[in-house]
């Protein structure tokens, strides 16, 4: 199941007719039809779409399948909008501890040193040295870097654009904002930018709050607004130190 976000950009009510196609690698047709749709500048809605896609066929690091979706807005008999997206299925679990990908635990090994850049042939060099999981640092990431992954077959661990080091890591009045209910709502908003920026990569199989921040009750709050949004993912965070605001899960380098 994939989904895709429509925003108008009239302030009236219009109805609409968006036309969808969903494609295999080889250009298959695997499913198509329409669906009608009204909206007014002030609400947004999500147009779903369902496919059998076989167990052969879905995504993972070891098999990076990618189907094409294409989809065109008809308003008052005109086409107003083309899109074309790449997309995969695939579904992500946490088994006792350990990531599991369309059902299975997966091995993991994480690249040691992710620079400010990085370009096709370095992640291909990565693939024949056998890593597969990238954890992203915290925000200042090209979104062509998504696209690579996904076409590369990596698994990738988005973390929000919150770095709060430089604060130390005290939790008391005027220490680090991570437990300053007045930088709450700003916390809030950059994590749920994060999600919603790359919620449809399959290569993002987990979310982190923030990098070397402390901890407190924005990231508190901010893992339960992650979990609001999606609860299939995991969520990490490395400084919770043991708190409940980090799900339980390896990372660790294994082949």
């Amino acid at each position: 199941e994939t989904s895709y976000e429509i925003i108008p950009n009239k302030r009236n009510p219009k109805k609409a007719k968006i036309h969808y196609e969903l494609l295999t690698p080889q250009d298959e047709v695997v499913t198509y039809g329409s669906q009608e749709i009204e909206l007014d500048m002030r609400r947004e809605d999500t147009l779903r779409l369902v496919a059998q896609i076989p167990d052969t066929m879905v995504w993972s690091a070891r098999n990076p399948i990618l189907y094409t979706l294409r989809l065109k807005t008809q308003t008052e008999g005109r086409y107003t909008e083309y899109v074309s997206l790449k997309v995969g299925f695939r579904t992500v679990g946490n088994t006792r501890g350990q990531l599991a990908i369309n059902g299975y635990p997966a091995a993991l090994k994480a690249v040691p040193d992710l620079g400010t850049t990085v370009s096709p042939s370095q992640l291909l060099e990565w693939k024949e040295q056998g890593y597969n999981l990238i954890l992203l640092p915290a925000g200042g990431v090209s979104g062509a870097l998504y696209d690579l992954c996904d076409r590369y077959g990596f698994y990738v661990v988005e973390q929000a654009p919150i770095n709060t080091s430089r604060s130390g890591m005290s939790r008391r009045k005027g220490g680090n904002p991570s437990n300053d209910p007045a930088w709450q709502a700003a916390y809030i908003a950059r994590i749920e930018e994060s999600y919603h920026t790359t919620k449809l990569h399959p290569c993002v199989v987990a979310f982190s709050l923030a990098e070397d921040s402390a901890n407190g009750i924005n990231l508190y709050e901010g893992y339960l607004h992650l979990k609001g949004l999606e609860k299939e993912r995991p969520v990490l965070y490395p400084d919770a130190g043991g708190e409940w605001n980090s799900d339980k899960l390896r990372l660790s380098a294994e082949q």
